[in-house]
């Protein structure tokens, strides 16, 4: 039989919704060719049914593994609609095409590939969406070799990466996945502000300046203003603690700005002599701590 003659057959005949001769005639076909496979084999070897099998499965598939070698075992790569990730010798080669998807589409392409990752699909400013971020090991990396991300570009998916981790490391990790966030929606914290960090207004300088005015110019552009406190010890390290207004004194000094939303900038504010002493770092949960 000519294969050409029956190359109209349509999916839903193969699903089993039709019982047309094409269809009959295409799997008579198959059948056929692998029976004539079986009997010139040499030596003699038990061909599993997946051969045939998977050509109809091949239709309708979300994701693609191509596998290490023995069945069973890590992929070497793994895509489906939401990441492509494929593995080397160094590091894992990271392709986001949606970065809006399932959380579950990702952590499906990571375990198809050996490693125990956790994805958080999180709000982030318009410049972070889409990027992978982390890799952050909530206890605490300690392992052989080393782990970390970096961007690729050019890059024709949303986002491009190379991530270095061992692919033996039995620990969980957790990723996150940029998505916008809605209006006013807060934006995950990805790392801290430093103590002369960002500059979230454009054409305005607000390092140095007092609070008050910094406040002012805020208030000029029609965005609202947050508030974190910057409390310096003397072996030169800080940390920063979320505050209302009322904590915050006009004469302050403002160290940097970030936006924490698309209507909200956060003030990094130094704190003042007559603020009081500096109090223990009291860790705040952060968003790869908060359950699914």
């Amino acid at each position: 039989m000519n294969l050409a003659d029956i190359a109209r057959v349509h999916d839903r005949d193969l699903a089993g919704e039709a019982a047309a001769p094409e269809a009959q005639g295409l799997m008579h076909a198959i059948m056929s060719e692998e029976r004539e496979r079986l009997a010139v084999a040499r030596p003699r070897r038990r061909v599993g049914r997946g051969l045939v099998l998977g050509l109809a499965a091949t239709a309708t598939a979300v994701a693609i593994a191509v596998g290490a070698g023995l069945v069973g075992g890590p992929a070497t790569s793994y895509a489906n609609a939401a990441v492509s990730i494929k593995k080397t010798d160094e590091y894992f080669s990271v392709n986001i095409t949606d970065p809006t998807a399932d959380r579950r589409r990702f952590e499906e392409a990571f375990r198809a590939v050996g490693l125990n990752v956790t994805v958080k699909v999180i709000p982030v400013a318009p410049s972070e969406v889409g990027k992978l971020i982390g890799p952050i090991v909530p206890g605490g990396f300690m392992w052989h070799g080393s782990i970390g991300t970096q961007s690729i570009e050019p890059c024709s998916s949303a986002f491009c990466a190379k991530v270095w981790m061992p692919a033996d490391f039995p620990g969980r990790v957790v990723f996150g996945v940029g998505r916008p966030a809605r209006p006013g929606e807060p934006y995950v914290d990805e790392g801290p502000g430093g103590p002369e960090g960002e500059e979230a207004l454009s054409g305005y300088v607000s390092h140095g300046k007092a609070v008050a005015d910094v406040r002012a110019e805020l208030r000029r552009r029609g965005l609202k203003a947050g508030y974190r406190l910057m409390w310096q010890y003397s072996d030169g390290g800080w940390f920063d603690e979320a505050v209302p207004a009322s904590r915050v004194k006009g004469a302050w000094t403002v160290a940097s700005t970030r936006f924490s939303s698309s209507d909200t900038v956060d003030l990094y504010v130094t704190a003042g002599k007559d603020a009081g002493p500096a109090p223990s770092p009291h860790p705040q949960p952060q968003w790869y701590d908060m359950p699914d």
